[in-house]
């Protein structure tokens, strides 16, 4: 079996998860990919309300480097940071503080739709 290009990895998990967000957080658009990201900055997703989205679809984990990206990328924008993080045969897992406290699908769709209530999104 050979290895899977990381670069095309990578991209099929921000599609997965902008499928993801757009059908459990009930947004009006499905986010994008964010292909200017290297010229302008951003997260990994655009079209996710307050929030920049950093997507790592891969088996190690390096969630202080993570963090310290994602927050680069959410000043930038003045958005809210998070990581959402997916390894092979797993569901998603969300983080969204410094503290690098891990939600689940169940507890993050809750935890978003609240932020995304609280600045109007869905009114």
């Amino acid at each position: 079996m050979g290895r899977i290009n990381s670069r095309n990895k990578g991209a099929s998990g921000e599609r997965e998860a902008a499928d993801w967000l757009y059908y459990n957080l009930n947004l009006h658009t499905k986010p994008e990919r964010n292909l200017e990201q290297v010229r302008s900055g951003g997260g990994d997703l655009v079209g996710v309300g307050c929030f920049c989205v950093e997507v790592k679809r891969c088996q190690q984990l390096a969630l202080k480097q993570w963090w310290k990206q994602s927050l680069k990328s959410a000043l930038d924008r003045q958005e809210e940071p998070v990581i959402m993080y997916r390894r092979n045969g797993e569901s998603w897992k969300f983080i969204v503080d410094e503290e690098l406290t891990i939600l689940s699908e169940r507890d993050y769709r809750i935890y978003a739709k609240g932020r995304l209530a609280e600045i109007g999104y869905y009114a």
